[in-house]
């Protein structure tokens, strides 16, 4: 973890980041991955309905590029892009968990 001026300059961008919405696509662009042999689509659908907690039909029901969808999913989806981010950010090892971190 960062300390003085600089950890309160990254709080402060992350705090912006995260009010700032995501779009489905662009979410899917970043973490679904386009394998051959593979329906992007559905895997897209997927992911956006295990985020969300929605059902996968009512994914597919915001339209083919997602425009029918709840504004409040960009949100959702922005929170789910900094957590993916941080997992990555954590298997690289450039951060750690503090000991205390809770397990659940």
């Amino acid at each position: 973890m960062q300390t003085g001026s600089n950890s309160h300059q990254n709080n402060h961008r992350i705090d912006i980041l995260r009010q700032l919405p995501l779009e489905p696509m662009e979410y899917c662009r970043r973490w679904v991955s386009q394998q051959p042999g593979r329906n992007y689509r559905k895997a897209c659908i997927n992911a956006i309905a295990q985020v969300t907690g929605t059902s996968p039909k009512t994914v597919k029901d915001w339209g083919t590029d997602f425009c029918r969808r709840p504004k409040y999913v960009t949100r959702i989806l922005r929170q789910a892009d900094l957590i993916n981010q941080f997992k990555q950010l954590l298997t690289k090892g450039i951060v750690t968990l503090p000991p205390d971190f809770p397990e659940e």
